[in-house]
């Protein structure tokens, strides 16, 4: 029976290597998903600040203000003083950054609808619920709070030859070292 259990692990890792190959065919017009959720926010609440960006994302303001430093340098968003506060910003999206935002969540709607062809409502549920469940089971309560950006720095963190695109931010190796040696492996449990 043992032999015969479908390899699961080699399947998600395909489907990872998939999806990169699928988004590495529209090059370097693609922003990255962080940022694309970070311009819609700040395009639905004109003149937000740093902090309601960081709070929506549930990330850390110094994240985001990374990413809206990387952001406004691109021209996809206008950092104004707040009147009231002159160590807030209020955040305006350019039309360069609203449009990027468009492109790249039709590739992601794309991607996901090519994912789903043939699924029926009921199979996407069903997915996403065993995809969940997966998640849960792995995840351990060190962990649970942090989003995917802050989830990949940490495990870059130790990874020796890391590439480039998976390298750790050298600002954020040391809270992260510290996590990684907290975490704790969940015990199975019992069925």
């Amino acid at each position: 029976m043992e032999k015969n259990r479908p390899r699961i692990g080699r399947k998600l890792h395909r489907l990872d290597l998939l999806i990169k190959l699928y988004l590495r065919t529209f090059g370097d017009e693609l922003i990255p998903p962080s940022q694309m959720r970070m311009l819609e926010f700040i395009e639905k609440n004109d003149g937000c600040t740093q902090t309601e960006v960081a709070e929506e994302m549930q990330v850390s303001p110094a994240s985001v203000a990374q990413s809206i430093k990387r952001m406004e340098a691109s021209g996809c968003v206008i950092k104004k003083v707040c009147a009231g506060n002159l160590r807030a910003n209020n955040l305006q999206i350019t039309e360069k950054g609203s449009l990027a935002a468009r492109n790249c969540r039709v590739v992601f709607d794309g991607l996901e609808a090519r994912m789903f062809d043939g699924f029926s409502d009921d199979e996407r549920l069903l997915t996403d619920e065993l995809i969940s469940r997966l998640i849960k089971n792995l995840e351990p309560d060190e962990v649970e709070s942090l989003d995917n950006a802050e989830l990949k720095r940490l495990v870059s963190v130790d990874k020796p030859g890391a590439d480039k695109a998976g390298e750790a931010d050298p600002s954020a190796s040391e809270p992260a070292s510290e996590a990684a040696s907290e975490i704790k492996p969940r015990p199975k449990p019992i069925i």
